[in-house]
């Protein structure tokens, strides 16, 4: 497990410059099976038009408010929770509201490093679809039929079976007082998971790890995670999964409780 901050949770750093973060990639981790990054953009600043012909993304807005740019001139107004996936090929662009910064976590996938995007064209690739919310509840969910967690509730934002996803996963968890998820692994896929709100126990076979509102967890493929939210208290976060497009494709499997 790998914890990073995002320094843009840091209230007190009023002057900070908006600019990017790279929370997870090739050069900071060789083996992981996807890229990460949190940008901040200054109020009214727009991202020019540009593409990746050979990777997927989802771009998920932490705070502020801004319109994804459509092609045709049409808008996606985004507040935060919301998002939009990009499969290869197609149209990224975003503008943040004027006078309020905006944070974006934004997800990739595939063979293309993101650093290598490319200038969009005004027409033709499309522009990626809105990511909406689906709720994980009852026995023959996703997460029923895994087991292995108490007082936690899903909701998958992309997916294979919401948006086409190949290679990420994105959703957000809600732990309310007394949740946990016991100790489990995903042996074809690497996990992220950022605490929003709240805060509690990372979970490892060598004991816990603190984790508190902007705190990243990062899961290598096949090691053993879980999570104990603090007693009295609500935890919202964002995960997913890197190197697959659902939890059936990064497998799941809990840790036998010794007798």
């Amino acid at each position: 497990m790998i914890r990073r901050t995002v320094a843009a949770w840091d209230e007190s750093a009023r002057t900070r410059t908006a600019g990017v973060q790279w929370l997870v990639n090739r050069e900071l981790i060789p083996e992981a099976l996807g890229m990460l990054m949190v940008q901040e953009l200054s109020g009214g600043t727009r991202l020019p038009a540009h593409s990746l012909p050979g990777a997927e993304s989802v771009t998920f807005l932490l705070s502020g408010k801004g319109d994804w740019l459509t092609e045709g001139g049409g808008t996606w107004q985004l507040t935060p929770g919301e998002g939009v996936f990009n499969p290869p090929g197609t149209r990224r662009s975003f503008e943040t509201e004027k006078d309020r910064n905006a944070v974006l976590l934004v997800v990739y996938g595939g063979t293309n490093d993101p650093r290598d995007a490319l200038p969009h064209a005004v027409n033709g690739g499309g522009c990626g679809c809105r990511i909406s919310r689906m709720a994980d509840h009852g026995k023959h969910s996703p997460l029923g039929e895994a087991g292995g967690f108490i007082d936690m509730g899903v909701h998958w934002l992309a997916t294979s079976q919401t948006v086409g996803t190949r290679s990420v996963v994105v959703a957000t968890s809600t732990f309310t007082p007394g949740g946990s998820h016991q100790l489990h692994r995903h042996p074809n896929a690497d996990e992220f998971f950022l605490v929003l709100q709240g805060g509690g126990q990372h979970l490892t076979k060598d004991g816990p790890v603190r984790l508190n509102p902007g705190d990243l967890a990062y899961i290598p493929a096949g090691e053993w995670h879980g999570f104990q939210t603090d007693p009295g208290v609500t935890t919202r976060t964002v995960y997913g999964y890197l190197g697959a497009g659902s939890l059936a494709q990064a497998g799941y499997e809990l840790l036998e409780e010794e007798t």
